[in-house]
């Protein structure tokens, strides 16, 4: 049977995790509340000891404990709890004493279009031991050279903040960054940084020296270039190549998973080896034989990879799988599924904040307990038709699990996700099996022509196909909204749906009916909650874009020299906002938007109108204007400068709206303005956490 308690626990550890991060306490505070759970911990157990019938106080008891241990992990993780860590280091005169630190590459991002990234890890800052992650970006010229992991830098210490979207419903790259463990950046020329002559020695310098050297040696062999950043991608977790149309199609087909080495990759890699060591069970002691040389294969196929975050996740929850799978058991993998879970969270409470880790998790999760019913509606005669049957259950079960998931992130559907995977799936152990073939025989220069041409032209027909599949651009639905309580309300319907294919009975019917109207009624609560009147003044640079939403419909007025629906921004708000209905409109000098009266001054700088008393005035295209004049004639309550302003003109503008103790509000440095239909004029960018 499924250990409930496992499940419990990881309940508990998670739900200590996300408070850790979301209520920030000193380790120190902390104690001595652990000391009483611990207490109180022991006791119960000796105390259950002796019960012939439990209770439910060793119950509560351990929850208790799982939580405590949760948020003591996740706050011993917040850079402010960590004495070492360099936030508590920086300084307002590091830029003039010439601080210098030593940092280390641990992991090399995909780069921008005039930038590389990477995460360094900090180790000392004027030869005293630091801690922390930094996110640095080299401006990228034709000669330089890219740093590796393992490789050691020497850095001038002139940490910023990661930039934090200016315009509502923004991808937030600092958020991102930050349930990686990255506190901050570094903006550097190649000239400003020192290559120390000794790299750190360990196993992820080796496992990344070792992925340059396969990387190089597959270039010296017959591969277009974008064949070899599939291979790159599919073997190795390297997609800094990928052009972005391909990236595009491969999003569009419902396939982009296989360009990340991930939990499909080491699960089918299981499955393939699973297979090939059979024969190894007949010999004494074969089933721990074979289960040692699992692990070891697995972990093989990860410093393959590079070692890279994404891909040791996934083969340390699949080391686990591999161990359940040796009892052939569902419940057992059930049981190694939250024990890795319990196990990489206590390791990493950042983890449970990864999409990625979420995605893998409520993927398996689903195979697990779904697809053997889905597999049971229907008996194929033949055994191809099986396999494909196989196939298609498999795919189903998992998108149920983490379709939630992907319309709360990234807010898209594609429709023929299932030919895609019904086609791919199936020879994706192929790609897989021959590409480390590959890979092996060309670090050894035993690699043949023929194989190389093979392999490069399956590579290619793997593109055509998802090319063809992503050109079917009506199968593909956009733009979907999600909020955090469809997400929950959603989940709960898959819960009860699951609780269903356990067991048809009249409880289970009823659980699913009212998960049913919990998400019906979600629905009718967001609808009901967007019919609020609002105004938002944007953040766009040398434009002007003033928003005017009224439910679920949106006017736009603007001086874009394009449509504003074009605009990334704009299609961000409007998913984010569930909008309908959006109109354009060119931008005008006078507004009444969520009862506030709005006053735009432009490039030609009339504002003297008698009698009118705006409670917002708008500065835009750089107005040249005497400020003091105009807030002793209207007295506004906000004043709001946007992104077509130059900068000198706000700088001078904030002064004057100081002096005359008027609230001024930048675009460009505090984000989009928002009001609503109240006495109370809101500013700032309102972020959405997706």
């Amino acid at each position: 049977m499924i250990n409930f308690t496992l499940i419990k626990i990881a309940i508990s550890l998670i739900a200590g995790i996300v408070l850790g991060f979301y209520f920030k306490f000193p380790v120190s505070s902390l104690l001595p509340f652990g000391l009483v759970v611990f207490i109180s911990f022991i006791f119960s157990f000796f105390r259950a000891r002796k019960l012939f019938f439990q209770d439910v106080f060793f119950g509560i008891n351990c929850a208790l404990i799982f939580l405590f241990l949760g948020f003591l992990g996740a706050s011993l993780q917040l850079p402010e709890n960590d004495p070492d860590h360099y936030i508590h280091q920086i300084s307002e005169n590091s830029k003039v004493s010439g601080q210098i630190f030593i940092a280390e590459v641990t992991e090399k991002l995909k780069p921008g279009l005039f930038q590389d990234k990477y995460i360094v890890s900090v180790k000392s800052i004027q030869d005293k031991e630091a801690t922390g992650k930094i996110l640095l970006n080299i401006t990228r010229t034709p000669e330089m050279q890219e740093f590796q992991p393992g490789n050691l830098l020497a850095l001038p210490f002139l940490v910023s903040n990661i930039n934090t979207p200016l315009n509502p419903h923004q991808f937030n790259y600092r958020e991102y960054m930050a349930n990686l463990g990255v506190s901050g950046q570094l903006n550097l020329s190649r000239n400003e940084v020192l290559q120390m002559q000794v790299s750190n020695s360990g196993i992820r310098p080796l496992a990344g020296q070792v992925r340059n050297k396969i990387i190089t040696e597959l270039r010296q062999h017959e591969f277009a270039p974008q064949e070899l950043a599939i291979v790159q991608a599919l073997l190795l977790g390297q997609r800094q190549d990928i052009s972005p149309e391909i990236y595009s199609n491969y999003a569009a087909a419902g396939v982009i998973h296989i360009l990340a080495v991930s939990g499909l990759h080491v699960g089918i890699i299981l499955l393939l080896l699973n297979h090939f060591l059979k024969p190894v069970e007949r010999i004494r002691y074969g089933k721990h034989l074979k289960t040692i040389l699992l692990i070891f294969l697995l972990w093989g196929f990860a410093v393959l990879a590079g070692l890279s975050p994404s891909v040791v996740r996934a083969v340390s929850m699949f080391s686990f799988i591999a161990i359940a799978m040796q009892l052939n058991r569902r419940s057992s993998i059930l049981n190694a599924l939250f024990t890795s879970l319990i196990f990489l969270l206590l390791i990493n409470p950042y983890f449970i904040f990864q999409v990625g880790f979420q995605l893998s998790y409520a993927a398996v999760l689903s195979i697990v307990l779904i697809q053997p019913h889905l597999f049971g509606l229907f008996t194929p005669r033949f055994r191809l038709f099986k396999y494909m049957w196989g196939i298609l259950t498999v795919t189903g079960a998992a998108q149920i699990g983490v379709l939630p998931l992907s319309l709360f992130y990234f807010h898209q559907f594609p429709g023929l996700f299932f030919i895609s995977n019904l086609v791919i799936l199936p020879f994706l152990g192929l790609l897989l099996g021959l590409g480390i073939m590959v890979m092996l025989l060309a670090v050894v220069g035993l690699l043949p022509e023929l194989l190389t041409l093979v392999y490069a032209e399956m590579i290619q027909l793997l593109n055509d196909f998802v090319s063809f599949i992503a050109s079917k651009e009506d199968f593909i639905f956009q733009e979907i909204y999600s909020s955090a309580l469809l997400l929950m309300a959603s989940y709960l319907l898959v819960f009860s749906f699951v609780f269903l294919l356990k067991k048809f009975n009249y409880q289970n019917i009823v659980f699913l009916l009212i998960a049913t109207g919990i998400l019906q009624t979600v629905f009718i609560y967001e609808k009901n909650s967007a019919n609020s009147e609002e105004g938002i003044i944007f953040h766009k640079s040398r434009n002007s874009i003033l928003g005017e939403k009224t439910g679920n419909q949106l006017v736009l007025h603007h001086n874009l020299d394009t449509t504003a629906i074009s605009q990334t921004l704009i299609r961000s708000f409007k998913t984010g906002k569930n909008i309908k209905h959006l109109e354009e409109i060119p931008l005008k000098n006078l507004y009444q938007i969520a009862g506030k009266t709005i006053f735009v001054i432009d490039s030609s700088g009339i504002f003297d109108i008698p009698g009118l008393k705006p409670q917002v005035i708008l500065l835009i295209n750089s107005p040249k204007i005497n400020l003091d004049r105009l807030l002793t004639q209207m007295n506004p309550e906000m004043l709001v400068a946007d992104g077509s302003n130059y900068p000198s003109y706000i700088s001078r503008w904030q002064k004057t709206g100081q002096q005359k103790k008027v609230p001024f509000h930048a675009t460009g440095e505090k984000g989009a303005f928002i009001f609503y239909n109240s006495q109370e004029i809101l500013g700032g960018t309102s972020v959405n956490p997706e």
